[in-house]
Protein backbone atom coordinates (compact mmCIF):
# COMPACT_ATOMS: atom_id res chain seq x y z
CA UNK A 1 0.00 0.00 0.00
CA UNK A 2 1.62 3.25 -0.71
CA UNK A 3 2.04 5.83 1.35
CA UNK A 4 -0.07 9.11 2.13
CA UNK A 5 1.50 12.13 0.40
CA UNK A 6 2.22 13.77 4.01
CA UNK A 7 3.80 10.87 5.21
CA UNK A 8 7.12 12.15 3.65
CA UNK A 9 7.51 15.73 5.01
CA UNK A 10 6.73 14.28 8.70
CA UNK A 11 9.39 11.31 8.13
CA UNK A 12 11.78 14.12 7.05
CA UNK A 13 11.23 16.07 9.87
CA UNK A 14 12.33 13.38 11.94
CA UNK A 15 16.05 14.24 11.10
CA UNK A 16 15.96 18.05 11.95
CA UNK A 17 16.57 20.07 14.75
CA UNK A 18 14.56 23.02 17.03
CA UNK A 19 14.87 25.70 14.95
CA UNK A 20 14.41 29.66 16.20
CA UNK A 21 12.44 31.50 13.89
CA UNK A 22 14.16 34.95 12.91
CA UNK A 23 13.36 35.68 9.39
CA UNK A 24 13.06 39.33 8.42
CA UNK A 25 14.29 40.49 11.71
CA UNK A 26 17.10 42.84 10.07
CA UNK A 27 15.80 43.81 7.15
CA UNK A 28 16.01 47.77 6.81
CA UNK A 29 13.31 49.82 8.91
CA UNK A 30 11.37 52.51 6.62
CA UNK A 31 11.89 50.80 3.03
CA UNK A 32 8.19 50.03 2.52
CA UNK A 33 5.37 52.36 1.61
CA UNK A 34 1.88 51.68 2.18
CA UNK A 35 0.57 48.81 0.12
CA UNK A 36 4.23 47.71 -0.77
CA UNK A 37 4.37 44.18 0.18
CA UNK A 38 8.32 42.21 0.37
CA UNK A 39 8.76 38.66 -0.03
CA UNK A 40 12.11 37.11 0.88
CA UNK A 41 13.82 33.82 1.45
CA UNK A 42 16.69 33.46 3.77
CA UNK A 43 19.30 30.77 4.65
CA UNK A 44 20.90 31.79 8.22
CA UNK A 45 22.69 29.55 11.12
CA UNK A 46 19.96 29.64 13.93
CA UNK A 47 19.95 28.51 17.01
CA UNK A 48 18.75 24.95 18.45
CA UNK A 49 16.33 25.41 21.24
CA UNK A 50 16.75 21.84 22.41
CA UNK A 51 18.02 18.34 22.13
CA UNK A 52 17.78 15.22 23.01
CA UNK A 53 20.46 16.24 26.65
CA UNK A 54 18.05 18.56 27.22
CA UNK A 55 15.52 16.06 29.24
CA UNK A 56 17.88 15.15 32.08
CA UNK A 57 16.85 11.56 31.80
CA UNK A 58 19.25 10.44 34.05
CA UNK A 59 17.98 6.70 34.19
CA UNK A 60 17.73 6.20 30.79
CA UNK A 61 21.30 7.31 29.22
CA UNK A 62 21.15 9.04 25.81
CA UNK A 63 22.38 7.26 23.14
CA UNK A 64 25.79 8.40 21.39
CA UNK A 65 24.26 8.41 18.22
CA UNK A 66 22.38 11.92 19.08
CA UNK A 67 25.32 13.50 18.77
CA UNK A 68 24.10 15.24 15.08
CA UNK A 69 21.04 16.77 17.47
CA UNK A 70 23.30 18.01 19.97
CA UNK A 71 24.28 21.06 18.35
CA UNK A 72 24.02 24.74 19.44
CA UNK A 73 23.36 25.88 15.64
CA UNK A 74 21.58 24.31 12.95
CA UNK A 75 21.23 25.49 9.33
CA UNK A 76 17.44 26.51 8.31
CA UNK A 77 16.12 28.56 5.43
CA UNK A 78 12.79 31.09 6.00
CA UNK A 79 10.42 32.47 3.69
CA UNK A 80 8.83 35.54 4.89
CA UNK A 81 6.34 37.66 3.44
CA UNK A 82 5.84 41.24 4.98
CA UNK A 83 2.80 43.81 3.82
CA UNK A 84 3.03 47.79 4.87
CA UNK A 85 -0.40 47.73 5.71
CA UNK A 86 -0.20 51.78 6.92
CA UNK A 87 1.75 54.22 6.58
CA UNK A 88 3.88 53.18 10.35
CA UNK A 89 2.49 49.54 10.23
CA UNK A 90 3.26 46.56 8.82
CA UNK A 91 1.62 42.92 8.81
CA UNK A 92 4.01 40.16 8.40
CA UNK A 93 4.28 36.38 8.25
CA UNK A 94 6.61 33.57 7.86
CA UNK A 95 7.02 29.94 7.13
CA UNK A 96 10.19 28.18 8.99
CA UNK A 97 12.13 25.60 7.08
CA UNK A 98 14.98 23.45 8.03
CA UNK A 99 17.34 21.54 6.86
CA UNK A 100 17.42 17.39 7.95
CA UNK A 101 20.64 15.80 7.95
CA UNK A 102 19.69 13.66 4.63
CA UNK A 103 18.40 14.55 1.95
CA UNK A 104 19.60 18.06 2.35
CA UNK A 105 16.66 20.03 1.12
CA UNK A 106 13.99 22.15 3.62
CA UNK A 107 11.28 20.39 5.14
CA UNK A 108 8.40 23.07 7.33
CA UNK A 109 8.24 22.91 10.59
CA UNK A 110 6.67 25.91 11.69
CA UNK A 111 6.32 29.82 11.33
CA UNK A 112 5.23 32.62 13.08
CA UNK A 113 3.19 36.48 12.53
CA UNK A 114 4.11 39.17 13.33
CA UNK A 115 4.06 43.31 13.42
CA UNK A 116 6.44 46.08 12.59
CA UNK A 117 5.45 49.69 14.22
CA UNK A 118 7.55 52.13 12.45
CA UNK A 119 8.57 55.25 14.89
CA UNK A 120 10.58 57.22 12.71
CA UNK A 121 10.48 57.20 9.35
CA UNK A 122 12.94 58.69 6.21
CA UNK A 123 12.63 61.96 5.27
CA UNK A 124 11.65 63.05 2.02
CA UNK A 125 14.78 62.10 -0.17
CA UNK A 126 14.06 58.36 1.56
CA UNK A 127 17.64 58.75 2.99
CA UNK A 128 18.82 58.90 6.13
CA UNK A 129 17.41 57.26 9.75
CA UNK A 130 14.62 55.35 10.10
CA UNK A 131 13.38 53.01 13.65
CA UNK A 132 10.69 50.22 13.80
CA UNK A 133 9.84 48.37 16.69
CA UNK A 134 9.19 44.68 15.34
CA UNK A 135 6.97 41.40 17.66
CA UNK A 136 6.21 38.46 16.43
CA UNK A 137 4.23 35.34 18.12
CA UNK A 138 6.07 31.94 17.06
CA UNK A 139 5.21 28.24 16.94
CA UNK A 140 7.56 25.48 16.02
CA UNK A 141 7.96 21.55 16.18
CA UNK A 142 10.16 18.67 15.06
CA UNK A 143 10.62 14.89 15.73
CA UNK A 144 13.78 13.08 15.96
CA UNK A 145 13.83 9.34 15.34
CA UNK A 146 16.52 6.92 16.29
CA UNK A 147 16.03 3.25 15.54
CA UNK A 148 19.24 1.58 16.98
CA UNK A 149 20.09 -1.91 18.59
CA UNK A 150 20.47 -2.30 22.29
CA UNK A 151 23.29 -4.02 23.84
CA UNK A 152 21.10 -7.09 24.49
CA UNK A 153 20.89 -6.87 20.43
CA UNK A 154 16.96 -5.82 20.15
CA UNK A 155 15.94 -3.36 18.28
CA UNK A 156 14.60 -0.31 19.46
CA UNK A 157 12.98 3.07 18.01
CA UNK A 158 13.82 6.19 20.32
CA UNK A 159 11.58 9.10 19.60
CA UNK A 160 12.24 12.59 21.10
CA UNK A 161 9.17 15.11 20.16
CA UNK A 162 9.91 19.02 20.82
CA UNK A 163 7.16 21.94 20.44
CA UNK A 164 7.99 25.13 21.24
CA UNK A 165 5.78 28.61 21.59
CA UNK A 166 7.11 31.78 21.89
CA UNK A 167 7.33 35.95 21.42
CA UNK A 168 10.13 38.06 19.76
CA UNK A 169 11.01 41.30 20.12
CA UNK A 170 13.21 43.43 18.17
CA UNK A 171 14.00 47.00 17.42
CA UNK A 172 15.23 47.84 14.05
CA UNK A 173 17.29 50.81 13.50
CA UNK A 174 18.34 51.59 9.67
CA UNK A 175 20.36 54.37 8.17
CA UNK A 176 19.68 54.67 4.52
CA UNK A 177 22.72 55.63 2.88
CA UNK A 178 21.79 56.32 -0.69
CA UNK A 179 19.25 54.36 -2.68
CA UNK A 180 20.86 51.21 -2.77
CA UNK A 181 22.82 51.13 0.24
CA UNK A 182 21.44 50.57 3.68
CA UNK A 183 22.45 49.46 7.53
CA UNK A 184 20.83 48.22 10.11
CA UNK A 185 21.71 47.15 13.82
CA UNK A 186 18.19 45.34 15.59
CA UNK A 187 18.53 44.71 19.51
CA UNK A 188 16.11 42.15 20.07
CA UNK A 189 14.80 39.91 22.91
CA UNK A 190 13.01 36.14 22.91
CA UNK A 191 11.32 34.26 25.30
CA UNK A 192 10.54 30.58 24.09
CA UNK A 193 8.25 27.95 26.05
CA UNK A 194 9.49 24.64 25.49
CA UNK A 195 7.93 21.18 26.22
CA UNK A 196 9.60 18.04 24.70
CA UNK A 197 9.02 14.31 25.46
CA UNK A 198 11.22 11.01 24.64
CA UNK A 199 9.51 7.76 23.75
CA UNK A 200 10.83 4.40 23.36
CA UNK A 201 9.62 1.58 21.54
CA UNK A 202 11.06 -1.70 22.08
CA UNK A 203 11.30 -5.14 19.84
CA UNK A 204 9.05 -6.81 22.97
CA UNK A 205 6.07 -4.29 22.72
CA UNK A 206 7.03 -2.44 25.45
CA UNK A 207 7.28 1.30 25.78
CA UNK A 208 8.96 4.39 28.26
CA UNK A 209 8.04 7.95 28.57
CA UNK A 210 9.83 10.95 29.82
CA UNK A 211 8.68 14.37 29.81
CA UNK A 212 9.79 18.02 29.83
CA UNK A 213 7.15 19.87 30.97
CA UNK A 214 6.83 23.77 29.39
CA UNK A 215 10.27 25.83 30.55
CA UNK A 216 11.13 28.68 29.72
CA UNK A 217 13.76 29.95 27.34
CA UNK A 218 15.18 33.18 27.72
CA UNK A 219 17.75 35.35 25.15
CA UNK A 220 19.01 38.26 24.26
CA UNK A 221 20.84 39.74 21.45
CA UNK A 222 22.25 42.04 18.65
CA UNK A 223 22.04 42.01 14.65
CA UNK A 224 23.95 43.91 12.21
CA UNK A 225 22.77 43.75 8.87
CA UNK A 226 23.84 45.63 5.34
CA UNK A 227 21.26 46.00 2.66
CA UNK A 228 22.04 46.43 -1.29
CA UNK A 229 18.73 47.26 -3.56
CA UNK A 230 19.03 46.09 -7.28
CA UNK A 231 15.93 47.42 -8.50
CA UNK A 232 13.31 45.55 -7.12
CA UNK A 233 15.71 42.79 -5.24
CA UNK A 234 17.13 43.83 -1.71
CA UNK A 235 20.18 41.40 -1.00
CA UNK A 236 21.09 41.64 2.56
CA UNK A 237 23.91 39.53 4.54
CA UNK A 238 23.94 39.80 7.93
CA UNK A 239 24.63 38.07 11.13
CA UNK A 240 23.75 37.88 15.06
CA UNK A 241 25.22 37.74 18.35
CA UNK A 242 22.36 35.83 21.10
CA UNK A 243 23.31 35.47 24.65
CA UNK A 244 21.20 31.93 24.97
CA UNK A 245 20.27 28.77 27.00
CA UNK A 246 18.79 25.63 26.33
CA UNK A 247 15.98 23.87 28.02
CA UNK A 248 16.43 21.70 30.84
CA UNK A 249 17.81 21.90 34.37
CA UNK A 250 21.44 23.41 34.49
CA UNK A 251 21.29 24.51 31.22
CA UNK A 252 24.49 26.58 30.76
CA UNK A 253 24.30 30.24 28.98
CA UNK A 254 26.04 30.65 25.76
CA UNK A 255 27.03 33.29 23.37
CA UNK A 256 26.21 31.68 19.83
CA UNK A 257 27.46 33.56 16.76
CA UNK A 258 24.37 33.14 13.39
CA UNK A 259 25.37 34.33 10.33
CA UNK A 260 22.87 35.19 7.51
CA UNK A 261 21.71 35.84 4.09
CA UNK A 262 18.27 37.48 2.67
CA UNK A 263 17.28 37.77 -1.18
CA UNK A 264 14.07 39.70 -1.12
CA UNK A 265 11.39 41.08 -4.07
CA UNK A 266 9.55 44.21 -3.13
CA UNK A 267 6.46 44.19 -5.44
Amino acid sequence: MRRPLFALPLALAASCALPVVSAGTFLPAGDLQRGDLHVSLSMEVGRVLAGPNDLGERNNPVPPETQRWEVLTWIASDLSVRWQVLDRLALEAQLKLTDPITPGYPVPVGGSLGFRLRLLDLGPTREGLAVELGGRFVGVGVTEDLPRATQDGRTQLDRWTYRALGAEVPLIVSYRVASPLAFTVSPFLRAYWIRAWHETFAQDGSESLTRLQWTPVLSAGMGIAAALDFGPVQVSPGCALELATRAGPGAPTKLIVEPGLSVGFRF
